[in-house]
């Protein structure tokens, strides 16, 4: 009897032992973070700033779209001219224009950019929201140089105010008018105009009309746009001004893009042959990729290299006469 009633009384000596303790750590409820009311939703635009090569400051254009649910948001990051920007982390400048999957945080007055794919590892922004919220700033952390972020939400086109509802029709009887009797009316009468006849076009005046075309070059001719780039001595690395010129030669090179270029190395008489025939192979190169890292596709670049043979000054053995010679030229010629 008595172990009968000890077995019965262990249950409610184990529930009465359970009350009043407090609730595990592991099984308390986790704490939410309450809306931040900040909404960035939508495109943003403005400029990032930073440093290009050889630490020149460079400033151009940035698109951020961006669709938010609850504090976090996810878009794509677009930096636009970025080729040349050693500031600018290496996979964003990869992305171009096809941009860069982000994810946005926010928080009260603050939104941290990450890209997507690495969680932060690629490229990281620290941003801060105006008292309006329509304008954003901050830096990508760790970016040496800094390179800055400046954004405004586009604003959503206003539309005039509506047009006020017509009044309700009175429901007062109108009076209806007498039928008046039908008048016949008269019937308009119809003149046939007839085109008077065009002068037919003579081939002179259509030869006038249409565009000039551009001439086609069938052999590699030089242009006075794109002059020698010159080298230091038994250098094939380009000075800071002939990275400055070949920006402006490959916008030219753009714009006509129905060419080929071809890219000459030359070197002064110095040095055996075949060592300057190497040293012109690996200056013209060193132009092809400037080029290439600025738009121009390869296919539409040669390099040859003639070292010392073809001097552009033989007259006298003088440093301004090595000068001359050390150089890059560039003919081009129609696809």
């Amino acid at each position: 009897m008595r172990v009968l009633l000890l077995i019965l009384t262990l249950p409610f000596v184990a529930a009465c032992s359970t009350m009043g303790r407090p609730a595990s750590p592991s099984v308390a409820s986790t704490a939410v973070s309450e809306p931040s009311g900040q909404d960035i939703a939508g495109r943003w635009r403005g400029n990032w700033t930073g440093t290009g090569i050889f630490q020149s400051a460079r400033e151009d254009a940035i698109t951020l779209d961006v669709v938010q649910r609850g504090n976090v948001g996810v878009g794509r990051l677009v930096l636009e001219g970025t080729n040349a920007a050693e500031s600018v982390p290496e996979g964003i400048r990869r992305a171009g224009l096809w941009g860069t999957r982000v994810v946005a945080e926010i928080s009260l007055g603050r939104v941290t950019l990450r890209d997507q794919v690495d969680g932060g590892r690629l490229f990281t922004a620290d941003l801060k929201l105006d008292g309006n919220g329509d304008q954003m700033y901050g830096f990508v952390r760790g970016s040496r140089p800094n390179v800055g972020l400046v954004l405004t939400r586009e604003q959503p086109r206003k539309t005039g105010p509506e047009a006020p509802a017509a009044p309700p029709q009175s429901a007062m009887a109108v009076p209806i008018p007498s039928p008046e009797p039908e008048k016949a009316e008269p019937q308009p009468q119809v003149i046939a105009m007839v085109p008077e006849p065009k002068p037919e076009a003579t081939r002179e005046t259509k030869d006038a009309a249409a565009p000039a075309p551009r001439p086609r070059q069938e052999k590699f001719v030089a242009v006075q746009e794109l002059t020698a780039i010159h080298f230091d001595f038994d250098k094939a690395e380009l000075r800071p001004e002939a990275v400055d010129r070949l920006l402006g030669y490959a916008g030219w090179l753009k714009d006509h893009d129905d060419t080929v270029i071809m890219i000459e190395g030359h070197c002064d008489e110095r040095g055996t042959a075949e060592y300057n025939v190497a040293l012109g192979d690996r200056r013209a190169k060193s132009v092809r990729d400037r080029l290439s890292a600025y738009g121009i596709t390869l296919d539409r670049i040669s390099t040859v290299s003639y070292g010392k043979e073809r001097p552009a000054c033989a007259t006298t053995d003088t440093a301004a006469c090595h000068e001359m010679n050390r150089r890059t030229e560039f003919r081009i010629k129609s696809r």
